[in-house]
């Protein structure tokens, strides 16, 4: 024997779950686009690979103290000089996650903020910025290709790309 479920309650069930299907998605992308534990742990290491001039470009990344933040540092050897080098970090903050970079380290940061991450892809976005105003990480097994976009000093588009490879220690 059926029982009759009257439409206000079969209503009621269906907006229900509506609302924890739209809540349980949300929390899901919000979260996996919002902390970057993961591409973290994947970008661990040393890497390397050939600039666009004579040198070579390092960076090495390490988990923080705690698991979802990191810091490292980012240098590049010419003729065995190092003629850049960079720190940054990668931490949370109450409005979300950041990026600070300090090139040739100053004492001041240069701070993006993170608009997307996953496992293997992290962009931080700080459009104030003369040049980088983004930066892209995408990882692909032992090799990730960093992209820097900005505006140039004429206020043109400029886009640059390297990849580095993971050094095994």
């Amino acid at each position: 024997m059926m029982r009759k479920v009257s439409y206000g309650k079969l209503y009621n069930l269906l907006q229900y779950s509506k609302k924890l299907f739209f809540y349980g998605v949300t929390i899901g992308v919000v979260s996996s686009c919002q902390n970057p534990k993961s591409f973290i742990k994947n970008m661990q290491g040393t890497w390397s690979g050939p600039t666009s001039g004579e040198g070579m470009s390092y960076e090495q990344w390490n988990p923080a103290d705690l698991a979802d933040e990191a810091f490292g540092y980012a240098w590049i050897m010419e003729e065995g000089d190092t003629v850049f080098k960079e720190k940054f970090v990668l931490i949370k903050r109450e409005s979300g996650y950041a990026y600070w970079a300090y090139p040739n380290m100053t004492s001041s940061p240069t701070i993006f903020e993170l608009k997307k991450s996953s496992a293997n892809y992290l962009e931080v976005v700080n459009l104030q910025h003369d040049f980088p105003q983004v930066i892209i990480y995408q990882l692909d097994k032992d090799q990730v290709k960093i992209t820097l976009k900005g505006k140039g000093e004429a206020e043109e588009q400029i886009e640059e790309s390297y990849t580095l490879s993971r050094q095994s220690h």
